[in-house]
């Protein structure tokens, strides 16, 4: 498989090294990248970060310029943003903000099928899959306040606001989420028999010609 350009842990890393402009090492990415609450808008894993790396090296974004060692943790290989990575930040940066981005949920592709399934298993049990993710997502709330939190005391926040745009970005579409999953909630408690509507729809489909 290719290696990808342009990706959000790429752009994050480039723009850490060029905010922070001093030599880092992988976990002090990873450390700032925490403290940014980075997983509510970057899905990566520390062993991603450390593929990253590589890859930038690879690119001649950045350069391994030695190790450092911290307590008793092993040596780290830490790095220098190069000016050919400078210049990939902007790229990357004016490739994401000219992107409209399609929007694909992982649920979505089970909802054609929610009359089947709850035929199987039943209402009382689809409606207590439902109320557990809007249970759950309310929870995440709380992990994006204290996010919010510790942005907001950010030595940087005061000049740079900017900061605090992909936590209210995450809480938006949670919202909206929440909301979308209370209309499905609405939608299932409404249907009054699933097993007399889905052996309608099998009658209706029976009679339907496949087109060629």
């Amino acid at each position: 498989m290719p290696k990808k350009r342009f990706t959000p842990l790429k752009t994050f890393i480039l723009g850490v090294m060029k905010t922070i402009p001093k030599a880092m090492s992988g976990y002090e990415l990873i450390t700032i990248a925490k403290e940014w609450n980075y997983d509510h808008y970057i899905n990566a894993t520390n062993a991603s970060f450390y593929y990253t790396l590589n890859q930038l090296q690879e690119e001649e974004s950045i350069k391994e310029i030695g190790f450092k060692q911290e307590g008793n943790r092993p040596e780290q290989k830490i790095y220098r943003l190069l000016n050919k990575g400078k210049n990939e930040f902007q790229e990357q940066m004016k490739f994401f903000l000219n992107q409209v981005q399609d929007i694909f949920f992982d649920l979505d592709s089970a909802t054609p099928f929610i009359l089947l399934y709850g035929s199987i298993i039943g209402k009382k049990e689809l409606l207590k899959s439902i109320n557990k993710q809007i249970e759950e997502r309310k929870k995440l709330f709380g992990h994006a306040n204290e996010g919010e939190k510790f942005v907001k005391s950010h030595f940087l926040f005061d000049i740079n606001p900017f900061l605090i745009l992909p936590l209210k970005h995450w809480r938006f579409h949670n919202e909206a989420e929440i909301k979308w999953l209370e209309t499905f909630k609405e939608m299932v408690e409404n249907i009054g028999d699933f097993n007399k509507n889905y052996s309608e729809s099998i009658k209706r489909a029976m009679t339907q010609d496949i087109p060629k």
